[in-house]
């Protein structure tokens, strides 16, 4: 089938913001017009406050075209917290505060997450006559979503994307774009079988920057941000730099979906974000019309996902040209076992990113609450390119060609992949240097292989994997054919054929038996 591309515009609605005097209710008037008269619809996630006060459900149920649709931004806030008799875990005097013992569902007990979503689901349905389809919030557990889709039948969620430590949030290791089923014991997790799925797809928010935001500031305690919304001059509001992620949404390989979210929550103010919003929405009529991009409600791509995916299918970010003007490339490939990233620079082609996904391994705060003003949520690192590296020593995986087991050289790249869809798999086939022949990478749905062709005899292929002294790595052993792993308390491993694997002082090598090497990651 062919690939959808579909961009969400999604604004989600504070009552309350106690950080910064300034009009809420001016952004979304504003943001309104423009969508109006584009003709472009829109999802409008009001939180609870914003629900049950202030001007902005009348607003709405004036102004809000039919192509347009109201739902759930379910951050907590006191006045949340008061309708479903639970205590609320903000600070003193405040109605909403950010923090995530406070403000994200994991800050109180499964009862009670279960208890703020009937609450909330209950008094939409008054003032709406229906249930909301689309609930989002910088993150959502996988027993408060659980509850959403099994007892209220929504049809789209959303997440944060992945960030380190931006507002005291850490969100690693889940699919980077696009959309999966999670499993019911971590919603940064796709689910591999139909009995722990969650049945309503998770969409990753704000359209994340494929090439930079990943190692962003790394060694530093947090990152800053580099995505769609509009308020980033370095990005949303950049119009260099969204033509450039536009077209990557709009015309790279992505098998089943290429997908972003735009749109800006309200708390930021209007003159924040009137510049990138202004420029985008011309940006998003101009290839609406050239028909290079779809628009959409939230609710209505989950419910086509629903409909048309059983489970979570493979999809790929391939983003060729640097959106920064360098000469940094990126291709992201996730299913429902894995994610990796390559990351090119200049001739060289480098694995940044491996993570296994296993159902079974739970979230930190599953069943446990936040206490703290920050929390981790994450998968299953096999290499991790961010907190394995250091800004002296960077963790990578880089294809070697090999002699009798000894390294010759690194395997150099002359040009830019060609990169081909063949039904759920993605091809890339880097032409090398040094007459080294041609470079083919397989992402499979359970495995990726590497193959160096046309072989010639005595010389072989090989991976090495390496990362900073010190880093936390979670790799625990090798054996036959295996690469063992822990992380978190929790035990999991990588098969490996057609190699030797020889544990390094830094890491590990694979010695390819000839010049191919498969990794295997189903759990």
């Amino acid at each position: 089938m062919p690939t959808r591309r579909v961009i969400n515009i999604v604004n989600f609605i504070r009552y309350d913001e106690p950080r910064v005097a300034m009009d809420l209710i001016l952004p979304v008037v504003e943001q309104m017009k423009l969508l109006t008269a584009a003709k472009l619809p829109a999802t409008w996630l009001l939180q609870f406050d914003a629900l049950v006060a202030g001007a902005y459900v009348p607003f709405l149920k004036v102004n809000m075209p039919a192509n347009h649709e109201a739902g759930l931004w379910f951050e907590i806030n006191r006045m949340h917290c008061d309708a479903a008799g639970i205590p609320f875990h903000g600070a003193d005097g405040l109605n909403w505060d950010y923090h995530a013992q406070a403000s994200l569902s994991v800050g109180y007990t499964p009862d009670e997450r279960r208890k703020l979503v009937d609450v909330a689901v209950a008094r939409f349905r008054e003032i709406f006559g229906h249930a909301p389809r689309s609930v989002a919030a910088w993150y959502i557990d996988a027993v408060t979503l659980d509850h959403f889709s099994s007892a209220h039948k929504i049809t789209a969620t959303a997440n944060c994307k992945d960030q380190y430590g931006t507002d005291g949030y850490t969100l690693w290791g889940a699919p980077y774009a696009g959309a999966y089923y999670p499993s019911k014991l971590n919603a940064m997790v796709p689910a591999s079988t139909p009995e722990q799925q969650i049945g309503v797809p998770l969409f990753r928010m704000l359209g994340s920057d494929p090439i930079h935001q990943y190692d962003l500031d790394l060694g530093e305690p947090l990152q800053r941000v580099l995505s769609l919304e509009p308020v980033y001059g370095n990005g949303g509001a950049d119009p260099n730099w969204v033509t450039k992620y536009l077209d990557i949404i709009a015309l790279s390989p992505a098998l089943a979906l290429s997908y972003a979210q735009a749109g800006q929550e309200n708390s930021f103010g209007w003159e924040a974000m009137k510049t990138g919003y202004e420029l985008q929405v011309a940006e998003f009529v101009r290839r609406r019309d050239a028909g290079e991009l779809e628009f959409e409600c939230m609710g209505d791509t989950g419910a086509w996902f629903q409909k048309t995916f059983t489970a979570t299918p493979p999809q790929a970010t391939t983003a060729l040209t640097d959106t920064l003007g360098g000469n940094r490339r990126s291709v992201w490939y996730h299913s429902k076992f894995y994610r990796a990233n390559l990351l090119l620079q200049d001739d060289a082609i480098r694995i940044r990113d491996l993570h296994l996904f296993d159902q079974n391994y739970p979230e930190r705060l599953l069943a446990d609450t936040c206490k703290e003003h920050a929390a981790v949520f994450d998968t299953l690192p096999v290499l991790d390119g961010l907190q394995w590296s250091t800004k002296e020593h960077r963790a990578w995986g880089t294809p070697l060609l090999l002699r009798d087991g000894t390294i010759v050289h690194p395997l150099r790249a002359k040009a830019n992949p060609k990169v081909t869809e063949h039904g759920s798999v993605l091809v890339l086939e880097f032409p090398l240097d040094a007459g080294d022949g041609t470079l083919r990478v397989v992402f499979d749905a359970d495995a990726m292989r590497w193959t160096l062709f046309p072989s010639t005899p005595g010389f072989t292929l090989g991976l090495e994997f390496r990362w900073a002294p010190g880093a936390p790595a979670t790799l625990t052993g090798v054996s036959d054919g295996r690469l063992d792993y822990q992380h978190n308390g929790f035990t999991y491993g990588v098969k490996v054929t057609n190699s030797k694997i020889d544990r390094t002082r830094k890491g590990f090598m694979l010695k390819g038996a000839a010049t191919e090497i498969e990794l295997q990651f189903r759990a």
